[in-house]
């Protein structure tokens, strides 16, 4: 536990604060311990110096007054040789007359040395500086000289600053090992007085990093009676509720991303700065991405689409639910509606946002559908209205009684309602297969019957145009549907290829057996129909020759009711047809298996 207490910061910190108090305080002290010291020699230097000035103050008066100098010259030089303190009597005008150590003739005027002018203004002064004269650092004192009232001088008394200087080291390097020493002694005590403090919080610190790494609800066990023993049961407390709470995250968690993964709808969050956060499934199938690849790109260097980056922007500013629409282009194209809402955080100028993106091209088509749907059902009961209406009027303005004309307009009538009656036939018919809420019972039905009385009621119009009508079917084959919906199968295409067959012409159902299909083909010898109208005839009211269908009585939702019938019977519908050379429909659907129930094909 040593290890890690030393490499805590914890223990660094107030060791590397309290080591650096000690320092300063140590140094702080030494300074001033110094300079204390420092301090008293030099007021001992200058306590001699001005005991010295003071005791030959008699003496340099009387030579002061008298001029003889040659008596005080012997004394100074006397106690200079005793005490190495230079002494010099110095004129009121700064003229030396006496010097221990140097020819006072030589020696220039003393008047501005700054000892002397300290001297004649407070009577004594002192002053440290480097002698021109002796080239060495020394002190002086200067005592000033009165007689009578009258400044006749000064004597002034100084120090070679070498020995005290050497003194002032050897206290300094003493007081210097002495810190030395104190602050090695304190860092040392320190250490330990924070390693004893800091250990129990470190140990706690390593068992709570265990308790973060192993698994949450682990408890901390401490022998401490202090704070740091209720520090470790408020530990325990936490753990055991993280891990009651990351449980219930983690489990909300997975659920909202199994909800998101199953949606329909596209999905894809951005943050602030409009990198991919999240996107699920079904967003990724919409704009080919790959979340682990794409995962923290920005949103606009992966979805290249204005609409996108307009959606976020508007989101973001408004910071309100905002839509838009766009268009891919595919293959095959699709059109997306693009829900945008920011995320609500802390910053208010920064937020996330997530798109709900809504695949609506079965939406447009539908409508595209309807709207088609709705002209043509107009244009289509416009056409026989408008003629049952023109011949009516015809027949009240006096055509009634116009005995060679009269029974034409009035077969022309009755033909254009049987045009009507069949639109509408055909048009509950399609109503009917593509209602969600209708319900029909599936059964047995025996295929080779629905065939012949289907052959049978075509024959005599087939008859008219002197038209072949050949079967070729096995006995008692059978599928599982509607009857009357797989008459209406064979009853629109047989009708269908009479229509569009030439005289003496031909046209054959076969019936043929799979192990779980069976397979309706009717062929005809017609006219044919170009490949650029192959993929649109199952289109309601789609006709390839729309002047020729409408002369044949064809309402355009044959082909469409048998497409919805075929699909709703689990089957599948093809087509193949060249101009000129006939048309083959061929119709798959499953084969009826042993004990589905039988229905007889005239119920």
């Amino acid at each position: 536990m040593f290890i890690p207490m030393f490499t805590s910061r914890l223990f660094w910190k107030p060791f590397v604060y309290f080591s650096i108090l000690i320092t300063l305080v140590s140094l702080i002290g030494g300074y001033t311990t110094s300079k204390w010291q420092n301090d008293q020699l030099k007021e001992q230097l200058r306590a001699r110096l001005r005991d010295t000035a003071i005791s030959l103050e008699d003496v340099a008066r009387k030579s002061l007054v008298s001029g003889d100098f040659a008596h005080v010259q012997d004394i100074i030089q006397k106690i200079n040789a005793q005490t190495k303190v230079r002494i010099t009597v110095v004129a009121e005008d700064g003229t030396v007359y006496a010097d221990s150590d140097k020819d006072p003739q030589v020696m220039e005027n003393h008047a501005g040395r700054e000892e002397i002018i300290k001297a004649s203004q407070n009577s004594e002064g002192d002053s440290e500086r480097f002698s021109d004269t002796l080239q060495i650092g020394m002190v002086y004192y200067a005592f000033r000289i009165e007689h009578q009232g009258e400044i006749l001088g000064y004597v002034r008394s100084a120090l070679n600053t070498s020995a005290i200087n050497d003194q002032i080291a050897d206290i300094q390097l003493r007081i210097v090992k002495l810190v030395f020493i104190v602050v090695i002694l304190g860092l040392l005590m320190t250490g330990i007085v924070i390693s004893r403090m800091t250990r129990p919080v470190v140990q706690l610190i390593e068992e709570a990093r265990e308790l973060t790494s192993a698994q949450l609800g682990k408890t901390v066990e401490h022998g401490f009676d202090d704070e740091i023993s209720e520090l470790s049961r408020l530990l325990n407390e936490l753990s055991s509720a993280l891990a009651d709470r990351m449980a219930q995250l983690e489990q909300n968690h997975h659920e909202l991303l199994t909800v998101l993964e199953g949606m329909d709808e596209g999905v894809i969050a951005v943050d602030e700065n409009e990198r991919i956060r999240f996107a699920n499934e079904a967003v990724c199938e919409m704009f080919d991405l790959d979340l682990q690849r794409d995962q923290g790109r920005p949103i606009w260097e992966v979805i290249r689409f204005q609409m996108v980056e307009t959606v976020i922007n508007q989101a973001r500013k408004t910071s309100e639910h905002f839509r838009g629409e766009m268009e891919l282009l595919g293959p095959p194209v699709r059109f997306l509606a693009l829900d945008a809402s920011s995320i609500p955080t802390q910053e208010k100028d920064a937020s996330g946002i997530i798109i709900v993106v809504h695949d609506i091209t079965e939406v447009r088509r539908l409508e595209n559908m309807r709207r088609d749907f709705v002209a043509n059902v107009s244009h289509e009961l416009k056409t026989p209205l408008a003629s049952i209406q023109a011949y009516a009027e015809t027949l009240i303005d006096g055509a009634l009684e116009d005995q060679d004309n009269n029974r034409n307009f009035l077969n022309r009538i009755v033909e254009q309602s049987e045009r009507l009656h069949l639109l509408i036939q055909d048009l509950l018919s399609i109503a009917r297969v593509e209602s969600s809420t209708q319900t029909t019972e599936y059964s047995v039905v025996n295929v080779t019957e629905v065939v012949e009385k289907c052959i049978q009621y075509h024959q005599p119009r087939a008859k008219k145009k002197s038209i072949s009508l050949e079967v070729n079917s096995p006995q008692g084959v059978a599928i599982y549907g509607e009857p009357e919906g797989i008459r209406q199968i064979l009853d629109n295409l047989v009708d269908n290829a009479i229509k569009y067959t030439p005289e003496n012409g031909t046209v054959s159902v076969d019936v043929q057996t799979q192990e779980k299909q069976v397979i309706l083909k009717v062929n005809d010898s017609g006219i044919g129909i170009s490949e650029e109208h192959l993929q649109r005839i199952f289109e309601r009211f789609y006709r390839v020759d729309k002047a020729r269908s409408r002369e044949l009585g064809g309402t355009g939702l044959g082909l469409s009711i048998v497409k919805h019938l075929v699909n709703a019977f689990g089957g599948t519908i093809e087509v193949t047809s060249n101009p000129d050379q006939g048309t083959s429909f061929i119709v798959t659907l499953p084969r009826a298996e042993a004990g589905q129930p039988t229905v007889p094909t005239d119920s």
